[in-house]
């Protein structure tokens, strides 16, 4: 909503991000995926703003009000957002290790468990960071 075109969107979604800030009181960000519209027109509509709870983004805690307020009227183009790696190759694992859960079990608790134990199982294999670690290892 920040970066959007039209400047009462960012405006909105600056009021979003100062609500945020002046009623959290948690330092812990529960992620819960919000029921969605799936008939919304704009992504806007996509959630009920009101009947769910709402935290600040990651990429903003780090920005000033002042700074915020700057980039919403476009006085600011330079926007430094910290760097969260997204397509990484950790990254594809943990999407293909959520996808076999989904795929295998039924449930957010039981796809959470299937989730651990298979980490759980990968740690306690040997980790072979090299070929040479790799080939001592065929030869024991």
């Amino acid at each position: 909503m920040l970066t959007d075109e039209k400047e009462h969107i960012r405006q909105l979604g600056l009021r979003r991000i100062l609500k945020c800030r002046s009623s959290q009181n948690e330092i812990i960000r529960e992620f819960r995926i919000p029921i969605l519209n799936f008939k919304a027109s704009s992504y806007l509509d996509l959630i009920d703003w009101q009947s769910t709870k709402i935290t600040e983004p990651p990429l903003t805690r780090h920005i000033s009000t002042e700074t915020l307020k700057k980039i919403i009227s476009k006085e600011y183009d330079d926007i430094e957002f910290l760097n969260y790696p997204c397509h990484t190759q950790a990254v594809e694992r943990c999407v293909k290790l959520v996808t076999e859960a989904s795929n295998s079990v039924c449930g957010p608790e039981a796809r959470e468990g299937f989730i651990l134990s298979r980490i759980t199982s990968r740690e306690c294999l040997p980790k072979m960071d090299s070929k040479r670690q790799f080939s001592e290892a065929l030869q024991k």
